[in-house]
């Protein structure tokens, strides 16, 4: 299976100098959990909910605070053609819950969460459980 053949989350983006307060109220309005940092349609980088919850654990404040002092650079992606089961290990490996996916010309296009990953990973297992069991 490849990461083609998952439904990829629509990819929420936001400046570098969104305050982290942004980010979170734009996370919360499109219902997600990580958005892209992207400047002229480059990605620089990632936040997610685990940087926001960190980063006011810190006492950072959130409406000062912009989203190029927190985000991790140069975050790990995926492509369309990559092996599902490849693209889980990593995020195992490296701890990490959400990747953005590259088109062919190397833009950012969605977002694969560890949710969607593991849900598409159960079902092959499911289905051959039930033909087993029938």
């Amino acid at each position: 299976m490849r990461v083609s053949d998952l439904p990829i989350n629509p990819l929420l983006s936001v400046e570098p100098d969104a305050s982290l307060a942004e980010v979170a109220r734009r996370m919360r309005i499109e219902d997600c959990g990580s958005a892209a940092v992207m400047s002229h349609n480059r990605l620089l980088g990632i936040i997610t909910e685990r940087d926001l919850v960190q980063a006011i654990a810190d006492g950072i404040d959130p409406r000062e605070t912009t989203a190029a002092l927190t985000m991790s650079v140069d975050p790990m992606t995926v492509r369309l053609g990559d092996d599902v089961a490849v693209v889980a290990m990593r995020m195992i490996a490296l701890g990490i819950r959400h990747l953005p996916v590259m088109d062919a010309n190397g833009d950012p296009i969605g977002m694969l969460s560890a949710r969607t990953l593991g849900a598409a990973l159960e079902k092959p297992a499911g289905a051959a459980a039930t033909e087993a069991a029938g």
